[in-house]
């Protein structure tokens, strides 16, 4: 697959009307190896720091009740569901660099509308913080979606899993160094300016994002990422090119429904593809109740909550860096599966921590955080890499797109049983059954074919 760097090469005729000497155009992996992970890592963090203090403000200082938290993630979620396709259509038919740009800025719009909720009061205030989570969650469908079709694209076959790692090694860094910063923030700072914070953070993965060039990628039939090499060469190509290589596609092929069968094409992809939807159902189940358990339970703090996502991330870290350093036999399908099962067993000792309460189930919730966290840096290394390689190009940005949307489409569906759960139901106890039932897709997913998955 050849990327195309659309600002890199004259136009200008030369003598007798010819073509004037082609440039050798920049490199966009020399360019996106240090600029896209460092981009990602001040994103994410500015997107950890929003994620961290809204539900944390909105029931500490707001008194907003588990239905209210469950509304708050569906904001944050749904959206993504419903623009899967657009995102897919946008990503094909637009350079990466102005996509990623559209993306950020519309984060900065969520921080400085999350930087004003307080000042328009109880009410007002929680329909500010929905707010801000659609508009972040419009930035995040579109950079989930660019990332995954620009990587393979650019960079050979045998560097994914290393560039995979550098990525979620940023996510993963930014997402525990965020909780504490945020919480200390909202201690010595107040909510505005913690939030009038992130935006500026965001503002400077923008700066970053300038310098990279105008990389399109085509639609067109493409061979398949499955073990061959991608090349690092630039052509030259007009933009409208590339448009109508997206418009002759089949309108068949740019569907949702299209993108799920191309999900669901082998067992080992079927297999994961349910994994991810039970790992993401149950944790937003969990997540909808838990905050709620600790601070009624346990004399938990803004800057200990804040200490304790910070220090648990930090494994997820651990995790994608070590991805591929680990031993030969888990650099396979083995380690997805290993890890991958422990990833979402690792509920089932969050919510009997959850029930147990008190210090000791305290240490019980860290310890399944922990184990979820360093699982989930590995898991997530082979099976971007896994997907990279199983789905051809001219396929990826519709299979993302799809893969993101049911993903998602399970992120709000927890949030609001779990939300409605604490209303009728015994919160501690919904924890506990949500955990063990966890146990079932951790089994799953240790089946054969995802073993034998290269």
């Amino acid at each position: 697959m050849t990327a195309v760097v659309e600002e890199t090469v004259p136009e200008a005729a030369g003598e007798g009307g010819g073509r004037a000497p082609e440039r050798p155009g920049p490199d966009p992996a020399a360019a996106l190896r240090t600029s896209l992970p460092v981009a990602n890592f001040l994103s994410f963090f500015a997107i950890a720091a929003v994620e961290f203090a809204v539900p944390f403000v909105a029931v500490s200082t707001l008194g907003a009740s588990s239905l209210v938290v469950g509304a708050l993630g569906i904001c944050r979620f749904a959206p993504q569901v419903l623009l899967a396709r657009t995102a897919a259509l946008l990503v094909e038919r637009y350079d990466q660099r102005s996509v990623m740009l559209g993306s950020e800025l519309l984060r900065v719009l969520a921080f400085l509308l999350s930087a004003l909720a307080l000042a328009a009061g109880p009410a007002w205030g929680t329909a500010v913080f929905c707010l801000a989570n659609v508009a972040l969650a419009c930035g995040s469908v579109l950079t989930s979606v660019s990332t995954q079709v620009l990587v393979p694209a650019v960079f050979p076959d045998r560097e994914l899993p290393r560039i995979y790692a550098r990525l979620s090694m940023a996510e993963s860094g930014a997402d525990g160094l965020a909780p504490f910063v945020t919480g200390v923030g909202l201690g010595l700072l107040g909510v505005p300016w913690t939030f009038a914070t992130a935006a500026a953070l965001a503002l400077c993965a923008c700066a970053l994002l300038v310098r990279i060039p105008r990389i399109r990628v085509p639609a067109g039939p493409e061979a398949s990422g499955k073990g061959e090499e991608t090349t690092e060469t630039t052509e030259a190509t007009e933009s409208t090119e590339s448009t109508e290589s997206t418009e002759k596609r089949s309108p068949g092929r740019t569907t949702l429904r299209h993108g799920l069968r191309l999900n669901l094409a082998t067992p080992a992809l079927r297999i994961l593809t349910f994994w991810a939807l039970a790992y993401n159902f149950g944790q937003c189940v969990i997540e909808a109740l838990l905050l709620i358990v600790l601070l009624d339970q346990t004399p938990l703090t803004a800057v200990g909550f804040g200490v304790i996502r910070s220090c648990v991330v930090l494994f997820a870290v651990a995790g994608s860096g070590l991805a591929e350093r680990l031993p030969a036999r888990l650099r396979t399908g083995l380690g997805t599966s290993v890890f991958g099962c422990g990833a979402v067993a690792s509920y089932s000792l969050v919510g009997f921590g959850a029930y147990l309460g008190g210090t000791a189930g305290l240490v019980l919730v860290l310890a399944g955080f922990v184990l979820d966290e360093f699982c989930s840096g590995v898991v997530a290394v082979r099976v971007q890499t896994f997907r990279a390689r199983a789905i051809a190009q001219e396929d990826r940005a519709i299979a993302t797109a799809s893969y993101r949307a049911a993903n998602l489409t399970a992120v709000p569906v927890g949030f609001a049983l779990g939300g409605l759960a604490g209303l009728f139901l015994s919160p501690v106890h919904t924890l506990v059954t949500v955990g063990a039932l966890m146990l079932l897709p951790a089994v799953l997913v240790l089946s054969r074919s995802v073993r034998e998955t290269g």
